[in-house]
C-alpha cells in the first residue's frame, strides 16, 4: 500500500540505493575476461540477492535474473510512493511492453513468451484476457481507443511497426491526459514533455532516411511535448542543415536545436539517443535534489533501470566478444 509519508519513503529509498552498482563496479565487471568471471564479480556485489558460489547462468538466464531485480524494484516503488498518480506514469511502459508482446504472440499463434513484466499500472492477467478476446473495455480510455484501432488495422494488414507506434502513442496520450487532469507543472511534466519533443525529433530525422510518408510519420509522433506535432509535420521537407531553426520552439527548443546541430556535424544516429538520455537524466537528477519529494523515488527507479540496461549490454558483449558501451548511470 502506498505510504503517506515522504520522509519514510525517502529514508527507505536511501537505504535501497546503497545497493546500487556504481560505474566503477560495472566497469570492473565489463573488464572481466570471461562471462563466468563477469558473473562471479556481479555475485560478489550482492546484486539481486544472489549468493556467492551460485552457478553462472546462461545468457538468457542472466536476463531473467536482471528482470527479477527490476520487478522487485517496481514493487518497492509502488509500496513506497505517496503519489501513485504521478508514479504510475513512469511505470506505464511496462504495460506497453506487455501489450506488444501479447499481441505479437497472438498474431504468430505462439504461446506468450516468458518476457511479460509485472509492476505496471494494469494486471498482466487483465491485459492477456483483453488481447486474447479482442476486448479492451477495461483498459484506460487512451489504450482502449488505440487497441480498437489496432484490431481494425489488423483486419486489413499486419504492420508491426504501425501497431507498435500506436501503442506507444497511447501511452503518451494517457500520460498527457493524466497530467492535464492533475494540472501538473512538476518535474514529471518537464520529463515527459522533453521526452516527447526529443523522440519526435528522432522520428522526423529517421523518417527522412526511411522515406516514410506523412501518414506514417503522423502515427509515430507523440503527444505531450512543448512543440505541437504540427511543427514536426510542417518540418518534414526541411533540409537537415536548416532543421534546428525550424524546431527551436518552446522551453525545449534550444536543447533540441543544439542536438540537431551536433548531429549535423557528425552524422551518427547515436548522438540523438545519447543527448536525449543525458537530458532526461538531468531532469531526474534535479528533481532528486529535493529533500522530500517524488524525485528521489523516481531517481531510484531510473537508477535500477539504467543499471539493468548496463548489465544487459555488458553480458551481451561478453557473449558476442565485443566491447560494451556502458550507458550513463544516474546514481554516479
Amino acid at each position: 500500500m502506498p505510504q503517506a509519508s515522504y520522509p519514510f519513503a525517502v529514508a527507505r529509498v536511501s537505504a535501497l540505493s546503497t545497493k546500487l552498482l556504481t560505474s566503477a563496479q560495472l566497469r570492473h565487471i565489463a573488464d572481466a575476461a570471461t562471462e563466468e568471471e563477469a558473473w562471479n564479480l556481479l555475485i560478489e556485489t550482492g546484486y539481486g540477492g544472489a549468493q556467492a558460489g551460485a552457478e553462472p547462468p546462461q545468457l538468457k538466464d542472466i536476463d531473467y535474473f536482471i528482470r527479477s531485480q527490476q520487478q522487485f524494484t517496481r514493487r518497492e516503488v509502488w509500496d513506497l510512493t505517496p503519489d501513485p498518480e504521478r508514479t504510475k506514469l513512469f511505470l506505464v511502459q511496462v504495460d506497453v511492453h506487455n501489450l506488444k508482446a501479447l499481441l505479437k504472440a497472438r498474431l504468430l499463434e505462439i504461446p506468450v513468451p516468458d518476457i511479460l513484466r509485472t509492476g505496471g499500472i494494469l494486471p498482466v492477467e487483465l491485459l492477456a484476457d483483453a488481447v486474447k478476446n479482442h476486448n479492451y473495455n477495461q483498459l484506460p480510455d487512451a489504450f482502449k481507443k488505440v487497441m480498437i484501432e489496432v484490431e481494425q488495422d489488423l483486419q486489413r494488414e499486419v504492420d508491426p511497426l504501425l501497431f507498435s507506434a500506436k501503442i506507444d502513442g497511447a501511452a503518451f496520450t494517457f500520460i498527457n491526459d493524466t497530467l492535464n487532469a492533475l494540472e501538473d507543472h512538476s518535474f514529471v511534466r518537464a520529463y515527459f514533455s522533453l521526452y516527447a519533443d526529443f523522440q519526435n525529433t528522432r522520428t522526423l530525422i529517421r523518417a527522412r532516411f526511411l522515406h516514410w510518408d506523412v501518414d506514417k510519420i503522423r502515427y509515430m509522433l507523440l503527444d505531450g511535448g512543448e512543440m505541437d506535432k504540427r511543427i514536426f509535420l510542417d518540418a518534414i521537407g526541411t533540409p537537415l542543415d536548416q532543421l534546428s531553426g525550424k524546431l527551436n520552439h518552446g522551453s525545449n527548443g534550444l536543447l533540441i536545436a543544439q542536438t540537431i546541430d551536433d548531429y549535423n556535424s557528425d552524422i551518427h544516429r547515436a548522438i540523438l539517443r545519447k543527448k536525449m538520455e543525458s537530458a532526461l537524466l538531468d531532469v531526474i537528477r534535479n528533481a532528486a535534489n529535493e529533500s522530500f519529494g517524488l524525485g528521489k523515488i523516481i531517481a531510484y527507479l531510473f537508477s535500477r533501470n539504467t543499471e539493468a540496461r548496463a548489465l544487459r549490454v555488458i553480458f551481451g558483449a561478453k557473449h558476442s566478444g565485443t566491447e560494451p558501451e556502458i550507458p550513463e548511470i544516474l546514481n554516479n
